[in-house]
């Protein structure tokens, strides 16, 4: 993972609003970053500090963007989480003189379509009885699924278990599993997405749940799995000083 250019990523917006009646002021920001990767970008990740005229930290946030598509050579606006909780005596008096420091992360995607079992009988364990392999970075060493007794209320449990191992040198910022229950209709009962931050050469174990689905509707059902794991492309960094936001309304 290289680190790009401060052109790659520019703030457009960091505004604030004079204070309201009870000394609390809105900040709001807003960056475009450009996607100088050869690869798609799936996940961004940023974090923003605010610094009063002295420098000092008086607030911030970090923010994973999931919903996000920046195909190579493109761009996207993000809308900057800033934090909340600013009262104007953070800032000694002199408001325009606030500034944010922005990290950013690009992440692409690798995914895979794991395969499926058919539900389980109660007392049957089922088995997807194969290493997958994600990117050639991490692989997920088969599954299990064992259908216990239905519980008092006729709900089915059933334990999933699925362990993922990174086997890089890479830090992986999100492994995720996908699991779906689907009725013998083919429509889906419930899906669950787990995730985690796997550090290099660790593992770390998927437990799936399905909650409150009567034994009936699970029926002749299916267990869909798929994998995907995040790995970093870009960083980016920049600064912005806040300008008092004017309504053009």
């Amino acid at each position: 993972m290289a680190k790009s250019k401060a052109s790659a990523m520019k703030v457009t917006k960091f505004t604030y609003q004079n204070p309201d009646s009870d000394g609390d002021i809105r900040l709001e920001g807003e960056i475009v970053i450009e996607n100088t990767a050869d690869f798609d970008v799936e996940l961004v990740k940023v974090s923003c500090t605010v610094l009063n005229g002295s420098g000092v930290t008086v607030g911030g946030d970090v923010s994973d963007y999931e919903n996000i598509f920046i195909t190579p050579k493109s761009t996207e606006k993000i809308d900057l989480s800033l934090g909340w909780s600013y009262h104007k005596d953070l800032f000694e008096g002199e408001l325009d003189k606030m500034s944010v420091l922005i990290e950013a992360t690009s992440f692409k995607r690798d995914f895979v379509k794991i395969g499926s079992l058919e539900m389980p009988d109660v007392g049957e364990l089922a088995m997807i009885k194969k290493n997958i392999s994600l990117g050639g970075l991490a692989e997920i060493r088969g599954i299990s699924a064992l259908r216990k007794k239905n519980d008092d209320e006729g709900q089915i449990e059933l334990e999933i278990r699925a362990g993922f191992r990174n086997i890089s040198d890479t830090h992986i910022e999100r492994a995720q599993l996908t699991s779906k229950l689907i009725d013998q209709r083919d429509a889906e009962i419930e899906s669950n997405v787990d995730y985690n931050p796997v550090p290099s050469k660790s593992g770390y174990l998927f437990q799936p749940s399905f909650y409150g689905v009567k034994a009936g509707k699970a029926k002749n059902a299916e267990l869909k799995f798929s994998a995907s794991i995040f790995v970093p492309l870009d960083t980016f960094t920049a600064q912005s000083t806040a300008t008092l936001y004017v309504d053009d309304y």
